[in-house]
């Protein structure tokens, strides 16, 4: 059991445990002016949240990283469709709050599936394309219709079925409406694909439809649009306290902290922003901490994904390779785009700070992807594992203990 238990990369597990505590302090700093001015204490609930998250996080994190690589291949397809269904039943039992219906009522706090449905996009994809033959059919010049079909058309179909169902996902997660997130859920799969090999006529089909659905996804939610067009002239008066309202107090915020920042706690832009402690808290820590302090978390969260790609390159099994760049496409895409958000480089879609920014969902979906990659790093479980349960099969349980002593010993 201490053996499973071993942690792959040690530099990686601290690494993210400083940035989840990073998260904890800001969370802190970040809502407790709301917390008084509600007169509930100046403890903000987005804290005591993430502390009742945590633990069930760090505990969920070590749980996954002694699962054997190949058992989450088996089980990636159930966890894929038990995702898909929980972002259906959103549709039907979800709790709505501030206009967007995301969370699943369960007691006192409520899970967010959007959130697991990206670790769940890395695991699916991660199993369908490891080890999966390239395309190779070859048939005459124009065959009958009936050849075309059994050669050609319906093997390629089942080919794209796992494509279909992220796509479902992905529709299901902007009806929320939740913009940011489907985006994270579709960069992330691309990433994959190109990764996974996918031919390039289907990459380009890819991309197709994938600009296809921003151009519905702007239309479908006309608030969208007026927010891409506005953004430019978001400092003018009839902008500035309106649909660019959020976003000005996060500029102006990270502006003022300059080099080292205004001190810990002394910050303005959280006593006025509605979403201080989830999608902008950067501008609180930049604010706060100056350019430097931001630099810091930033250089922590760049050194979680290099650490991973790090891995990647060194992964024993093409499963693992994929696990780990997919969890390192999500993590710094969503970085990225987050901090943009909050400098006024992107318009604000809402996407959370990994690690950073409040949300238990979002804490527990990350340190279970990062027990999967832990585990995703093991060598001996990748390989030797295989040949001791094969060893065992083939000369019986005595024999199979004495072949997994001497592999042990090797």
């Amino acid at each position: 059991m201490t053996r499973r238990l071993k942690l792959q990369d040690p530099l990686l597990f601290g690494l993210i445990l400083a940035a989840t505590f990073v998260g904890l302090v800001f969370i802190f700093d970040a809502g407790y002016a709301r917390a008084i001015g509600s007169g509930k204490g100046m403890i903000p609930r987005e804290f005591l949240q993430q502390v009742i998250y945590l633990p069930l996080a760090i505990i969920a994190g070590v749980m996954s990283a002694s699962v054997k690589p190949k058992v989450w291949r088996k089980w990636a397809p159930i966890i894929w469709a038990g995702c898909v269904l929980l972002l259906i039943a959103v549709r039907f039992i979800g709790t709505e709050m501030n206009g967007a219906k995301r969370w699943l009522p369960l007691g006192p706090i409520g899970l967010q599936p959007a959130e697991f449905a990206k670790f769940a996009t890395v695991l699916y994809l991660a199993g369908v394309f490891a080890d999966r033959p390239d395309w190779s059919v070859k048939i005459k010049r124009d065959p009958p219709w009936y050849v075309w079909m059994d050669k050609v058309a319906v093997p390629k179909l089942l080919r794209m079925l796992p494509a279909f169902g992220v796509l479902l996902a992905i529709y299901l997660i902007e009806k929320e409406p939740d913009l940011g997130t489907a985006a994270v859920v579709a960069v992330t799969a691309f990433t994959l694909m190109f990764v996974g090999r996918v031919s390039n006529k289907s990459m380009i089909a890819a991309v197709i439809i994938g600009a296809l659905g921003v151009m519905y996804m702007i239309k479908a939610e006309p608030y969208r649009l007026e927010r891409i067009q506005n953004h430019q002239s978001r400092w003018t008066a009839e902008n500035i306290d309106d649909t660019a309202y959020q976003t000005v107090q996060s500029e102006y915020g990270m502006a003022s902290g300059g080099w080292f920042g205004v001190g810990f706690g002394a910050g303005r832009a959280k006593h006025v922003m509605p979403a201080a402690t989830t999608d902008f808290i950067s501008s609180t820590i930049a604010e706060e901490t100056g350019l430097v302090g931001m630099a810091l978390v930033l250089g922590l969260l760049a050194a979680i994904v290099w650490r991973l790609l790090y891995n990647a390159a060194r992964a024993a099994t093409e499963f693992g390779r994929l696990i780990l760049i997919g969890t390192a496409t999500w993590i710094g895409l969503q970085a990225t785009v987050n901090i943009m958000m909050a400098n006024a480089a992107l318009p604000a879609i809402g996407i959370p700070l990994p690690f950073i920014s409040s949300g238990g969902s979002s804490l527990l979906a990350l340190w279970i992807a990062f027990g999967v990659c832990q585990t995703a790093m093991r060598p001996e479980l990748a390989l030797i594992s295989t040949e001791v349960e094969e060893a065992q099969d083939a000369a019986g349980s005595h024999g199979g203990r004495d072949r997994r002593a001497r592999l042990s010993r090797a």
